[in-house]
């Protein structure tokens, strides 16, 4: 594994995985790119300038959904693939119960056209877990309005995308990473993922929300590592990937 890419979420920018890159710099290439547009075309040409087989790509949240899209519509082999909070539907559906109500996203969006920082600032305390109250003042100040087009563009992809029929066509197997006491994405998106998904491989992380990298770093970073080690050799890899289907704390 030569290159690791890190790509942030909603109301992000590739500042939140300072915590990886300090864990990682030193071992591996880092890649923290800010996503300018929440449009997938915008991740396809990026990716393509770097040799996949030798990344190990890690999407969080609206991030992951995206890099999910792209790999399971135009299928390449991957050195490795990590999603982090990521809903296969973000909004709940009557076939599909475990996304947010999509009134509440409608509501976010009518709101961010007077007051984005509120809003913006109201999704960053919903992304603790009521037992990770002392990271509060640190994660809100991590968050930015930045652009609110963007922002917009990137709740009209929550509201709209379905990516539960591209599951199938997902050729690189996987690691879930979820908190399991996540408001934002619950676990139950993370075990329809889980099951959907072959050779996929699930870690709960406890009492975490939906910053696992960021207020659980040690524990998530453990798991990276286990990654980026075994990736130095291929069978290693392959023999992680690829491990029969279990929840991991």
């Amino acid at each position: 594994m030569k290159t690791l890419i890190l790509l942030h979420g909603w109301g992000a920018d590739g500042s939140f995985w300072e915590k990886q890159v300090l864990a990682f710099r030193g071992q591996i290439k880092v890649e923290t790119p800010t996503i300018p547009a929440w449009d997938p075309a915008w991740l396809k040409a990026y990716l393509q300038n770097f040799s996949l087989v030798d990344c190990l790509l890690v999407g969080w949240s609206l991030g992951g959904m995206m890099l999910l899209e792209v790999l399971a519509r135009q299928p390449a082999t991957v050195g490795g693939l990590i999603l982090v909070g990521v809903a296969p539907v973000f909004c709940r559906r009557s076939d599909y119960p475990w996304g947010q109500p999509p009134v509440a996203v409608r509501a976010m969006r009518r709101a961010l056209q007077s007051n984005p920082r509120k809003v913006v600032q109201d999704f960053a305390g919903s992304c603790l877990s009521p037992s990770e109250g002392t990271f509060q003042e640190e994660v809100t100040s991590l968050f930015s309005t930045g652009n609110s087009a963007n922002l917009a563009a990137g709740l009209d992809y929550l509201l709209s995308q379905d990516l539960r029929p591209l599951l199938p066509n997902l050729a690189t197997p996987c690691t879930i990473i979820q908190g399991d006491e996540d408001r934002i994405v619950p676990p139950g998106q993370a075990r329809f993922l889980h099951e959907h998904l072959s050779g996929s491989k699930l870690h709960l992380v406890p009492a975490a929300g939906h910053l696992p990298f960021w207020t659980q770093d040690g524990r998530f970073n453990g798991i990276l590592e286990e990654i980026v080690g075994g990736g130095q050799q291929a069978p290693n890899l392959k023999n992680f990937c690829h491990s029969e289907r279990s929840e991991a704390e």
